[in-house]
């Protein structure tokens, strides 16, 4: 199929086709970015996903219901396999992540950022980054709490870093040159509604637009 995925409305909710050879993080990054756009046409509602096209593995199916729920108002009640619905629900506490890779040569914060700060490198911030605070940094900035501040991350002319946070909360968030304020609008209620004990969530570019994604099934599982 020439598109990843395929969104189809029906009468139960929405239908995804997937891509059945495409790489993982691809697909997922690919519903990010699609239902991020069609946000407003599919408005605030709980619906019924049915998936076909491809098999998924529990955890990758979390993953791509994860990727819907970021991005948009959808809150995803049942899914529907193989003509069978179950209820979706997931209890499952974040696993533990290991950030040798993306914190090579990372500055760490040990703490709270209550003050400007300019980073050559990657950061690493053991708190919150304050709302007074504007963080800028020239690698990726990972926040193990809440951003009320704001951040910029990464260079333009090299888009391979992100962001990561547990909770977004101000929509002044440039990474790699890009802004989307819409992906971090408080409107979608969705850090309120539906936060996971801190679950980290990753910013990152794919195909040159910004994405919302799940930690676990993001860019450093990939």
């Amino acid at each position: 199929m020439s598109e990843l995925c395929v969104i189809k409305l029906n009468s139960k909710g929405l239908q995804l086709v997937l891509d059945p050879d495409c790489d993982y993080m691809d697909l997922v990054k690919d519903v990010c970015l699609k239902f991020l756009k069609s946000k407003d046409f599919f408005g605030s509602r709980d619906i019924v996903l049915e998936i076909k096209g491809r098999d998924l593995s529990p955890s990758e199916l979390r993953g791509v219901v994860e990727a819907i729920q970021l991005n948009s108002d959808l809150t995803i009640k049942l899914i529907r396999e193989e003509e069978e619905l179950r209820e979706y629900s997931y209890h499952e506490d974040v696993d533990r992540f290991y950030y040798e890779k993306a914190l090579e040569n990372a500055k760490i914060i040990r703490g709270d950022v209550s003050s400007d700060l300019n980073e050559e490198i990657s950061l690493l911030v053991l708190g919150d980054i304050k709302r007074e605070a504007f963080v800028k940094a020239r690698g990726s900035v990972i926040v193990l709490g809440k951003i009320f501040g704001k951040v910029e991350a990464g260079e333009a002319a090299h888009p391979d870093s992100f962001i990561i946070a547990s909770e977004f909360l101000n929509t002044d968030i440039t990474l790699c040159g890009r802004t989307n304020e819409e992906l971090f609008e408080e409107k979608t209620g969705f850090f309120k509604k539906k936060d996971k004990k801190g679950e980290l969530k990753c910013v990152s570019i794919f195909r040159d637009e910004m994405v919302l994604e799940p930690l676990e099934q993001g860019i450093l599982f990939s």
